[in-house]
């Protein structure tokens, strides 16, 4: 069963989510507390002219990874409040890797521009509905999981456009830190992504949503070259 790409509504309010909605988790990279991270939805934002709704993540890792790989990781995307594509993505790392990455989304162009500390590159081309990879996590949780359609849409990082796919193979009851949920398990490719899913053999994603209204994914667990990484949910404040 393929993720329905159907039913998106034009409403924010009729999104699964809202402003001030914070989701945190325990990051554990195998059976090592590695760090924390953090998924945020800010107030509605304007870009240009244009509504949007603006989701944060943050990625921090732990003194003792920090030791090995010091991350500091802040994403942010911005999507039009009618869910049709975005509009603006920037990434800052102050770790041990260093960017300060801004993708601009021209939809009038079909265009999308990639910059990293002001050096900028030539635009990649998009289509319509096009999602930078933060807000990409976001349009996942409008879908309906118990409708056996296909799901493809497409995703830009500025520096590449790609058909995002994925498959919900089963229902599945899990147990977090926050007790047990029933879930669908969800598994999206990850054959076109970036860093370090680029350097991996075989990477994989697989993402437990809450089979309920608010569709949060409760438990995601990359596979990559380092090994396995598992976010947990840790706690979950509602919007408003």
């Amino acid at each position: 069963m393929l993720f329905s790409s159907a039913g998106l509504g034009a409403d924010p309010l009729g999104q699964p989510f809202s402003p001030g909605e914070e989701i945190f988790y325990k990051v554990r990279w195998q059976r090592i507390n590695a760090g924390s991270c953090s998924i945020k939805v800010l107030p509605l934002a304007r870009v240009g002219n244009l509504p949007a709704f603006h989701f944060q993540l943050t990625v921090k890792s732990n003194e003792f990874v920090d030791k090995i790989h010091k991350i500091r990781d802040v994403m942010e995307g911005f999507v039009l409040t009618d869910f049709s594509g975005s509009l603006l993505y920037k990434h800052t790392a102050t770790g041990k890797e260093k960017k300060e990455v801004r993708v601009e989304f021209f939809l009038e162009k079909k265009q999308a521009v990639y910059s990293n500390f002001g050096d900028t590159r030539d635009p990649v081309e998009i289509s319509e509905n096009t999602f930078d990879p933060v807000s990409s996590f976001y349009r996942m949780r409008t879908l309906d999981f118990d409708v056996d359609k296909s799901l493809i849409f497409p995703v830009s990082d500025g520096k590449k456009t790609f058909l995002q796919r994925g498959e919900v193979v089963k229902k599945e009851k899990i147990t977090t830190p926050l007790g047990p949920f029933d879930t669908f398990l969800l598994v999206p490719s990850a054959a076109n992504l970036s860093g370090v899913f680029e350097k991996s053999k075989n990477p994989r994603i697989r993402i437990w949503v809450s089979a309920d209204e608010r569709r949060i994914p409760v438990r995601i667990q990359v596979k990559v070259v380092v090994g396995s990484i598992i976010f947990d949910l840790a706690s979950f404040k509602p919007g408003t």
